[in-house]
């Protein structure tokens, strides 16, 4: 039996091979073909509008390659802004940890993290960044080594910078999507302030979990991507 196709969209990353979440969703390969897609795949100068009708073009050339589409942070701010696309073709969709807007503690945090690239601190700004996508139980220890710190810092540049300045609100109440949407209940980033409730689909606070809820809450987080695809791809 053939099997089903899932597009995965990462989020801002140092490098375009941390596919991290690639391990995480391994419990999905034996019924799914899962692809994964680098969300700066494209950085240019555009403006933000060029820039989501790049993506939106890019997706809709794949539309009926994939039966499923999975963003993580970025890569789910890149979906919403397409979500034009899917009102006309059933597609399942799940988000993690996306916000629908900046707000106030959003800028201020990720800014941070900009402005320490900026001034070629980049250590500091990963371990800044890291703080709050990492649950404060945790305690992981950073090597930075290995990074093109050029290119590290460039990405993270202009990957949160979209994200701050991306308002997917007015898409989201207009194109009413059918989507789920995981997000931590300890996340110090994406959480209820700046999350949208879909009028169609789910929010669904993960427990114990913050921005890396598929790593932080692997059982609560298998059980309800399952029954999901299950229900919408059968």
């Amino acid at each position: 039996m053939k099997k089903r196709t899932i597009l995965v969209i990462g989020p801002v990353s140092p490098q375009a091979s941390d596919m991290a979440i690639a391990k995480n969703l391994m419990f999905l390969e034996d019924h799914y073909q899962l692809d994964y897609l680098d969300s700066l795949v494209i950085m240019n100068d555009e403006s933000k509008e060029a820039y989501y009708e790049w993506w939106k073009s890019y997706l809709e050339d794949r539309l009926h390659c994939y039966d499923a589409f999975m963003g993580f942070s970025f890569g789910g701010v890149i979906l919403q802004q397409s979500f034009a696309l899917f009102e006309s073709v059933k597609k399942s969709i799940i988000l993690f940890s996306t916000p629908s807007f900046a707000d106030v503690s959003l800028h201020a945090k990720l800014g941070k993290v900009v402005s320490l690239c900026e001034k070629n601190q980049l250590d500091e700004a990963l371990k800044v960044l890291y703080q709050d996508v990492f649950l404060s139980t945790d305690h992981p220890s950073f090597d930075f080594t290995d990074l093109d710190r050029d290119v590290a810092a460039e990405r993270l540049i202009f990957g949160l910078n979209r994200v701050l300045e991306t308002d997917s609100r007015p898409i989201l109440k207009k194109n009413p999507v059918e989507h789920l949407h995981l997000i931590g209940e300890c996340s110090q980033l994406v959480n209820e302030k700046n999350v949208m409730t879909p009028k169609t689909g789910c929010l669904m606070g993960v427990p114990m979990a913050g921005m890396r809820v598929l790593q932080d809450n692997p059982v609560f987080c298998q059980r309800v991507i399952l029954e999901r695809l299950s229900r919408d791809l059968g």
